[in-house]
């Protein structure tokens, strides 16, 4: 009996909070105090205890809502990165974040209780406490794989010891780069960036190719105290794989003082190479300024409508990764940072107006801006 009881009140408060939740309807888009959005939430069917089912069910729709809103202002690669932060601190505390809530349907569906609810999020707010997490960092391009093909000479002399690859490779290796092997698909007695189109991006991203040639200065070792004197001349060319195109050429000199030949060789191409450091490491600022592209949304009706525009983007070929900068819930414009591999910005423009629907258009390229309208251009 006490049992019963306890079943009946807790159905009780919760038919309560219910009409709380629905004491004024709600309409779907945005208000002044955040977005309201439609979720849903699936849980096991407890048959011996529908209202805590039903609890089950209310609390499971209302956190996906709050995933809804999660989805927008977070990265697909921050997601995983900051999984259990988001998790603990965000998506457990609806109460926070839910201002109103109306059911508008539920029920059993075989084993499982369906409830779908429209709830007012507050944006603003999961926004400020994402940001505190450190989880609203924008997409970087970060450091491409990189393989090197250098042709060596010592004197007129090809060397297969690799000295210049080695001391270039190590360079890299200290600014961030991944370097790997040269793939079999480059051919290396064709022209570098002929070879380099052959090349599938899938493996590297940048071919460092060129020559590496160190001389005898022919000093005489008594004027250098029984020494040896070497100066290396390295140049080659930074290109981008698939493309062919060259994003950087280099050309530096050095010399190097040693008991032998060899090492005064050795030394001298180490040296060149390290001069080559500074412009490598500003190298991956200027692919980041080449793959983003921003994409502003003018005349968005709502969050949702920007969720699934987002969603359809973020999985589309030739886009690695993207980020909101802003929505404005008043206007219905947003902006987003898009991370680009292999597509033109014109490309990204017809496919993101396809995205949208049949109303989306594009209204201009400008650059590596793109703007898209949701309504058909002229209307």
């Amino acid at each position: 009996m006490i049992k019963r009881f306890g079943s009946l009140a807790l159905a009780a408060v919760f038919m309560l909070t219910a009409c709380a939740g629905s004491s004024k309807r709600l309409k779907t888009g945005k208000t002044v105090e955040g977005e309201v959005v439609e979720a849903e939430g699936l849980v096991p069917y407890q048959e011996g205890d529908l209202p805590a089912t039903k609890a089950a069910a209310l609390a499971a729709a209302q956190k996906s809502a709050i995933e809804l809103v999660v989805g927008v202002y977070v990265t697909a690669k921050t997601r995983v990165e900051k999984a259990v932060a988001i998790e603990q601190n965000i998506l457990t505390h609806s109460n926070g974040y839910i201002k109103r809530y109306e059911i508008l349907s539920e029920g059993r569906s075989g084993d499982w209780y369906k409830m779908r609810i429209r709830a007012l999020v507050s944006t603003q707010q999961i926004h400020e406490d994402l940001d505190s997490l450190g989880a609203l960092k924008q997409p970087s391009v970060g450091y491409p794989r990189v393989a090197v093909a250098l042709n060596e000479y010592i004197g007129e002399t090809e060397s297969d010891a690799k000295v210049a690859s080695q001391a270039l490779t190590q360079v890299l290796l200290n600014i961030g780069y991944k370097v790997v092997d040269l793939p079999s698909a480059f051919n290396k007695d064709e022209d570098a960036v002929e070879a380099a189109k052959g090349v599938n991006r899938r493996s590297v991203e940048l071919i460092v190719a060129g020559l590496a040639r160190a001389q005898s200065l022919e000093y005489d070792k008594k004027a250098l105290g029984g020494m040896v004197s070497y100066r290396a001349a390295l140049n080659f060319r930074v290109i981008e794989t698939g493309t062919g195109q060259v994003l950087a050429t280099e050309s530096q000199t050095a010399s190097g003082l040693e008991a032998t030949a060899d090492l005064a060789a050795q030394k001298a191409f180490q040296q060149a190479a390290a001069l080559t450091q500074p412009d490598l490491a500003a190298l991956p600022t200027q692919l980041a300024q080449k793959a983003h592209v921003d994409i502003t949304l003018v005349g968005l009706k709502s969050f949702e409508a920007l969720s699934k525009f987002q969603k359809g983007l973020a999985s589309a070929p030739g886009v690695k990764d993207l980020f909101l900068r802003s929505y404005n819930q008043e206007t219905g414009v947003a902006s987003i940072d898009v991370l680009t591999d292999q597509i033109t910005p014109q490309e990204l423009a017809e496919r993101g107006a396809k995205i949208g629907g049949s109303d989306w258009s594009v209204l201009q390229v400008s650059g590596r801006s793109v703007q898209l309208s949701t309504s058909l251009a002229g209307r």
